[in-house]
């Protein structure tokens, strides 16, 4: 059992060490985490708004394309 705690504690500093070189060559692992999940966030309201825009009395088929588009052309620059 000892060796098995030894080896999750190793496991454990190799990825300290990983994350510290990632962020000398440039890269946040917790910023790109924050923005992947800001992403997630921005899509899910797009297509919250389409579905409201779909789900009207006298459905808004215009604003809906619309949407679509824009959360096309996001998802594109990402």
């Amino acid at each position: 059992m000892a060796n098995v705690n030894a080896a999750i504690e190793r496991l454990k500093d190799i990825r300290v060490e990983l994350d510290e070189s990632l962020r000398l060559l440039g890269h946040d692992p917790e910023a790109a985490e924050c923005q992947q999940a800001g992403t997630m966030e921005r899509v899910l309201l797009h297509l919250q708004d389409i579905y409201s825009a779909l789900s009207r009395e006298t459905p808004s088929v215009d604003y809906a394309k619309a949407l679509v588009q824009e959360a096309m052309t996001f998802c594109k620059a990402i």
